[in-house]
C-alpha cells in the first residue's frame, strides 16, 4: 500500500484525531437504533474515511481505491441503519471497517515511528492511533457476536450487546480501565480482549520509548 510523504502528512494528523474525539462524544445519540440517527452517524463516520484518505493517498489508483472503500461502507452502513437485523449487512459493514482502519493506523505509525523530531503533528499522530486502536477491535467484536451471539454480556442492560456497547468496551478494555459493566463471556472473546488489553499496553510503553528518544536526540541537536 503506498504511503504519503511525511511532508504530506505533516500538518493534517490533528484533523484526524478531531473527527475521532466526535465520533467518540456523539455516538450515543444512536443507541434507540433510530434510522435518522444512525444515518447521522455514520456520514460522520464517513468524514473520517475523507480525512484518511487525503492523508493517505499518494496515487490516483490509491484515492479511487480508498474512495471505493469509503462509498462501499457508506452504502452497506446505510443499509445498515434501515434495517439492523441484517447479519450480512453487519458484516460487510464491520468488514469494510476493519479494511479501513488496518489503511489508516498502518499510515500514522510509519509516520510517528519515522519522525526525526519530537512535533504537535507526532502527539497528536499518537492520540489518533490511540483511538483508532479501540475503534479498530470494534469491528472484530462485533464480527464475532453477530457470529456467535452472547460472546458478550452486558450485566447493567441484560440485553444482547450492541455496537455502541464495543465501541465504549474497546475503549476501556484498551485503556485496561476494566469496569466490568461488559463482559467476554466466551473463550474467543476474552482472547481478544487480551490481545487488546496487550496491545493498549503495549502501544503506550513503545511510544513513550519513541518519544523520549527523540526529544533527546533533538535536546542534543
Amino acid at each position: 500500500m503506498p504511503i504519503k510523504s511525511k511532508d504530506t502528512i505533516k500538518g493534517r494528523a490533528i484533523y484526524v484525531l478531531a473527527v475521532i474525539v466526535l465520533l467518540n462524544m456523539i455516538y450515543p445519540i444512536t443507541a434507540g437504533n433510530d434510522p435518522a440517527a444512525l444515518i447521522l452517524y455514520q456520514v460522520l463516520y464517513a468524514g473520517l474515511f475523507v480525512v484518511g484518505i487525503v492523508i493517505t493517498s499518494d496515487s490516483r489508483a490509491h484515492i479511487t481505491w480508498s474512495i471505493a472503500i469509503a462509498v462501499v461502507w457508506l452504502i452497506a452502513a446505510v443499509l445498515y441503519a434501515l434495517d439492523p437485523t441484517n447479519a450480512w449487512k453487519i458484516q460487510i459493514t464491520y468488514l469494510i471497517l476493519l479494511v479501513y482502519h488496518v489503511m489508516i493506523v498502518s499510515v500514522l505509525m510509519r509516520y510517528i515511528f519515522t519522525a526525526e523530531s519530537v512535533t504537535a503533528d507526532v502527539i497528536y499522530a499518537a492520540c489518533a492511533v490511540y483511538f483508532l486502536l479501540s475503534f479498530f477491535f470494534v469491528p472484530i467484536y462485533g464480527m464475532l457476536e453477530t457470529a456467535i451471539p452472547g460472546s458478550f454480556v452486558d450485566n447493567t442492560l441484560g440485553a444482547p450487546v450492541q455496537w455502541q456497547q464495543f465501541v465504549y468496551y474497546s475503549l476501556i478494555t484498551l485503556s485496561t480501565a476494566g469496569y466490568g459493566d461488559v463482559l467476554p463471556a466466551s473463550m474467543w472473546a476474552r482472547m481478544l480482549a487480551g490481545i487488546e488489553v496487550t496491545v493498549g499496553v503495549l502501544y503506550v510503553a513503545i511510544l513513550v520509548a519513541r518519544l523520549v528518544s527523540l526529544y533527546d536526540i533533538q535536546r542534543k541537536r
